[in-house]
């Protein structure tokens, strides 16, 4: 990869304004070795989420490897006001798993990014073969790049109700009425709402008998897994998911449960039910080893610097 010159760089670095509207911690998160600066600009729960994941994998790395000595290197990620406002690094990365307003128009979206952004991105990070051919016929650099998990895993806690991984409204009302609509009025149901930290949502997951996702209609449409698969069946969660033809190409792995119908989510519901805890949780605790295996943030991270070195 042929980069800009990073002394100039750096230079033209600490001439650029500050800006007000940035804060630390809220809209952006920084990461630090001695000569490695690893900034990423994003916001909301869920890119927080993944954002911290993200992050405490990077100094993992810094703690057992060393400083891979990459100067300022600036990720933006998801499709909120954050992920526009970047500053200026020696490289400049663009995350793409989000289509923020235009998820019913997905092949709008990197021309609307590239239009509104500060800092056209060098490299683009493609969780899909169809972003990672978008972003290519666009003359970008790609690595492909899906989302994943750090810190989840089961914690053998005692489980009940059932649980929505996800925020409600976020999705279609179609879909998710298909998904939610016989569950949502029970008073053992809960939606994800306010967690901050992967602990947390760690803890909420492996206290639930069964969840409930879904995909954004870009997200499906273009290939992506949302993170809340990854970090659910990171937890040893039984999750039913509203079906997507990529998921097991993504996964690495075949995950049967899948519904297409309110009729199959009902099945597939009762044979959970009529499952013993014990089968429940070697299935799962199965499909947790695999994920954080395959799915780790370390290994992404190890790839990411790799690619740019």
């Amino acid at each position: 990869m042929s980069f800009p010159n990073r002394f100039v760089q750096r230079i033209l670095n600490s001439l650029l304004p500050s800006r007000g509207n940035q804060v630390p911690g809220e809209n952006y998160w920084q990461y630090n070795a001695a000569d490695t600066s690893i900034t990423i600009h994003g916001g909301g729960l869920g890119d927080l989420m993944i954002i911290r994941q993200f992050g405490r994998a990077i100094q993992n790395y810094f703690r057992s490897q060393g400083d891979p000595e990459l100067e300022d290197i600036v990720i933006s990620t998801g499709a909120m006001a954050p992920a526009y406002e970047p500053v200026q690094g020696d490289l400049n990365l663009f995350w793409w798993w989000s289509f923020g307003n235009l998820d019913d128009s997905p092949e709008r979206f990197l021309d609307d990014y590239l239009d509104r952004v500060s800092v056209r991105p060098d490299i683009i990070l493609c969780p899909s073969e169809t972003t990672e051919k978008e972003a290519q016929q666009a003359g970008f650099e790609t690595i492909r790049f899906p989302l994943g998990t750090y810190a989840f895993e089961p914690l053998g806690f005692d489980r009940s109700g059932i649980g929505y991984a996800g925020t409600l409204g976020h999705k279609i009302s179609k879909k998710e009425e298909m998904m939610l609509g016989p569950y949502r009025d029970s008073p053992n149901f809960e939606s994800v709402s306010h967690f901050r930290f992967p602990e947390e949502l760690n803890c909420w997951y492996n206290t639930k008998k069964v969840t409930l996702g879904m995909h954004k209609e870009g997200q499906k449409s273009w290939g992506m897994v949302n993170n809340r698969v990854f970090e659910t069946l990171a937890s040893g969660t039984p999750l039913i998911l509203k079906k997507h033809d990529n998921l097991s190409n993504v996964l690495g792995f075949e995950y049967p449960y899948q519904v297409s119908s309110g009729d199959e989510l009902r099945d597939t519901m009762q044979e959970f039910r009529q499952r013993s805890d014990q089968s429940i949780r070697s299935e799962f605790n199965d499909f947790s080893r695999k994920v954080r295996e395959q799915h780790n943030y370390r290994r992404r991270v190890d790839c990411l610097f790799r690619e740019i070195s």
